[in-house]
């Protein structure tokens, strides 16, 4: 069992305990009440004949006792009602007006209402039939019944009033009702507002474990109830405006309609909203939202959707950008973390899109470099260089590309690089050199050995040697980082002399060869894709001819 079932499952459990609790507390009152009435009924009834005749009220006591138990019944009512109002109006201007649609549409407070209205009706009514020579007693103890059924739901109702305005019940309850609905899309695209409401809302408050809950409960109704439920729906499903996607521009539209990823397109582009307004100390946030995106992509590419596979790429991208523009390094981490993990399952069904996604990976790493963060850029060759490693069991070649990749960033570098980022650079090249040595990768070894040859031999030196020194792997520093940037394990480490030696060799025949080894098919860019939106075909030219004369 995942452990996203295993928290479901915990919280269903928690939950009706919580009922069965409230249950309880409430027939214990009346039970205690109904108690102490009988015990204390035994020795009023010395005074009688019988218990009977004690309990058996004359039409004035008739009166009296309807009188009190119509107006305990109002009382109740009253309860009830602040009770409603109270969590309407704190759970909607706390998150959304939306959510007041869960309470109107709730059947159990129109049950509670109702049942309390019931009650007062049926005891005025009953009042009217006492006359002075005769009590209706049937009718007289259906209504106590009833006013003692009222006193027993009173407590419990006010606890799940309470329960209800809990974010993990409001959430639970509104996606309960998504999946319900996954073929009516007004009220799923209702349900998905009303999820999202909450987690924006949680986000101005600063509730970010609820803004969280929200976010991965999003991603995970997406992952693993839409997706594979895409394949059953109509064609028509499928088909959007501007009236679903308010504020798309036309390509946005159509791009979505050939593609049929409307649904996914609404979801994740709340989540670029929620990474544009998260502070950028609450890392939380944005660490669910790169989780969810990778659930979805491999959902997609588990079922075979490869459209849905490169959005959610496309997404990840655009997370990164964001997080350039409001100069989040702490954003970047975690997104890039989830992107390579992302690219590692990816290697089992779409190779070229883990090559892709190691692409962008470098670009915005040097992207982060230009805009002054240029710690990011390492943790991104360091990516690239794991993703490298794992690729090797399931395709070589994509190792090998993957170096390549690596090797064309450090050449482009070089010239004009920080020397936090070239630095960082270059210990995920030689990373994955020295793994690549040790696991006796010889055309791996080979590219990576021709690319660090390149580079200029003081800088290689350097980095070598302060590898070869560090005694501890922690950084200095507590942030994003725990490894240091030059810190090797113990068996890669062991392989720098040896990198040494292959290094002189290398600048001892080098003639050139390095550019043969490095194919154009691996770029510093992405495999073209399919355009969003068609270009439209040039108007033909028309020549006109000028009159003679």
């Amino acid at each position: 069992m995942s452990p996203e079932h295993k928290s479901d499952r915990k919280l269903q459990q928690s939950a009706a305990l919580g009922w069965a609790g409230a249950m309880l507390s409430g027939l214990a009152l009346v039970t205690v009440a109904v108690m102490l009435v009988v015990l204390f009924g035994v020795f009023d009834a010395f005074h009688f004949g019988s218990i009977a005749d004690l309990f058996t009220p004359d039409p004035a006591a008739a009166a009296g006792t309807l009188g009190l138990v119509g107006g305990a019944e109002g009382v109740t009512l009253s309860i009830v009602l602040i009770c409603v109002m109270f969590g309407i109006q704190t759970t909607s201007s706390r998150y959304s007006p939306r959510i007041i649609g869960i309470f109107t549409r709730n059947p159990l407070n129109a049950l509670v209402l109702s049942f309390a209205l019931a009650s007062i009706l049926y005891t005025f009514l009953v009042r009217s039939e006492i006359k002075a020579t005769y009590v209706p007693m049937a009718s007289v103890a259906v209504a106590e019944v009833l006013a003692l059924i009222n006193f027993a739901i009173l407590f419990p109702y006010v606890i799940y009033i309470f329960e209800v305005m809990r974010a993990e019940t409001l959430v639970g309850g509104i996606m309960r009702r998504a999946r319900r609905s996954l073929k009516r899309r007004s009220q799923l695209m209702t349900s998905i507002a009303q999820v999202t409401d909450i987690a924006f809302g949680s986000m101005q408050l600063g509730d970010i474990p609820v803004c969280v809950l929200s976010i991965e409960v999003l991603g995970q109704f997406v992952a693993r109830d839409y997706v594979p439920a895409k394949k059953k729906m109509g064609v028509d499903w499928f088909r959007v405006g501007h009236a679903e996607l308010p504020g798309a521009s036309d390509q946005i539209i159509a791009e979505v309609n050939r593609a049929r990823t409307w649904f996914e397109y609404t979801v994740m582009s709340s989540f670029v909203d929620m990474v544009g307004l998260t502070p950028i100390h609450r890392k939380e946030a944005v660490h669910a939202i790169a989780v969810a995106t990778r659930n979805i992509g491999l959902a997609a590419i588990e079922i075979g959707d490869p459209e849905l596979a490169e959005l959610c790429l496309r997404y990840f991208n655009t997370y990164l950008r964001s997080a350039i523009n409001r100069s989040a390094p702490t954003f970047a981490s975690g997104i890039m973390n989830e992107y390579r993990r992302y690219a590692i399952g990816a290697l089992e069904w779409r190779r070229d899109l883990a090559v892709e996604a190691a692409a962008h990976l470098l670009r915005y790493g040097r992207h982060f470099d230009e805009a002054g963060m240029p710690a990011i850029f390492g943790a991104a060759a360091e990516d690239v260089a794991d993703l490298a490693i794992e690729a090797r069991v399931r395709d070589p070649q994509v190792t090998f590309r993957l170096a390549q990749l690596l090797v064309r960033n450090l050449l482009d570098l070089i010239p004009n690089a920080r020397p936090i980022g070239l630095n960082g650079l270059f210990k995920g090249v030689a990373k994955l050199t020295c793994w690549s040595m040790a696991a006796d990768e010889k055309d791996i070894t080979h590219v990576l050995v021709e690319g660090i040859a390149a580079a200029p031999p003081d800088f290689v030196d350097a980095a070598l040697s302060r590898m070869e020194s560090m005694q501890t792997g922690l950084f200095w520093e507590v942030n994003e980082r725990v490894i240091s940037f030059d810190w090797l394990e113990q068996p890669l480490r062991e392989q720098i002399p040896r990198l040494r030696s292959a290094l002189k060799r290398a600048k001892a025949v080098n003639n050139g060869a390095l550019l043969e080894v490095l194919v154009d098919d691996v770029e510093d860019r992405p495999a073209g894709g399919q355009d969003l939106v068609k270009p439209t075909a040039p108007h033909p030219v028309v020549e006109v001819k000028q009159p003679a004369g």
